[in-house]
This record gives C-alpha cells, structure tokens and sequence, in this order.
C-alpha cells in the first residue's frame, strides 16, 4: 500500500510539473523580450551619442531575425525620432519529438529624445501588434537624423504623428 502511495504521489508530481512548463516557458520567453529591448535601448542611446541616429544604425540594430520584421518604421520630428520595432522574446528550447521553444514578439516605440550631457534620453513604449504590422507595409524611411529641428525622413515629406 505505501509503495502505491508513494508511486501515487510521484505520478502526480510529475503531471503538475508538465501541466505547468508551457507557462514557465513563457515567462522565460517574456523575460527574453524584455532584456532585449533593454539591449537595445541601450544600443540606440550609445548610436545617438554622437548627435546622429542614421538609418544604417537603425538598420544594424534591428535587423530582421527569424520571422521579426525588426525596425519597421522611423519617424522624425523636429530633434527627436521615434524608431517602432518589432522584436522577439525566446523560451527555453524542449525536446520531445522534434525541438521546440517559446515565441513571444512585441511591438516596441523607442522614443529618441537630443543628447543632454553627451547621451540621447531613450523611452521606450509598448505598441499593439498591429501596429507593427502596418507600418511593415509602408515602406523604410531613408536618411540622417541629425538633431537639428527641421530634418525629415524623406526630402518634401512633413513630420507625421506615430
């Protein structure tokens, strides 16, 4: 009798820490989603010390990687730019029959404020899905953001709200 207790009690064990790992997963994947929009907060705000954002710094930092669309639109308004990125989180990877792991992705504003004593103030803001989704449509800006009032993303083109 003990022995089918104990056998009992492993077996259910065991089905609670299976039940639960989908979960885990994805709590270590949103934790991946949010040290790397730290990342590359902090990536966006050493590219914007020198006074300049250029698209090729944009493009470097967030390039398309599996499945992410990565910088998706750049908007520049007077001394700042706002860059909306789609970026990914991942869980750890499973092995049952064929390997596996968590995707998260969002849909992140990074707001690129002037340089004040040498470092740009980078904000970031979570944006719906869709967000990203329609700015992939459009399409890239192309140019320098230098931080003087007046430079646009396109010659002719007026600053539009994000």
């Amino acid at each position: 009798m003990t022995l089918c207790g104990l056998a009992l009690v492993i077996f259910v064990g065991l089905w609670i820490l299976l039940a639960t790992q989908p979960g885990r997963d994805e709590d270590a994947a949103r934790t991946d989603l949010r040290e790397n929009v730290e990342r590359h907060r902090g990536q966006l705000a050493a590219a914007g010390a020198d006074g300049a954002v250029t698209d090729a710094e944009i493009d470097r930092l967030f390039r398309p990687v599996m499945g992410v669309d990565g910088a998706v639109d750049v908007v520049r308004r007077g001394e700042a730019v706002t860059v909306v990125a789609q970026l990914q989180g991942l869980g750890p990877p499973r092995t049952f029959i064929f390997v596996n792991s968590v995707v998260v992705r969002g849909c992140r504003a990074f707001d690129v404020g002037p340089p004040s004593g040498g470092t740009p103030r980078v904000s970031v803001r979570e944006l719906p899905d869709e967000r990203c989704a329609a700015a992939t449509a459009r399409s890239r800006p192309s140019g320098t953001a230098r931080w003087r009032p007046g430079v646009g993303a396109r010659p002719g083109a007026s600053p539009r709200a994000g």
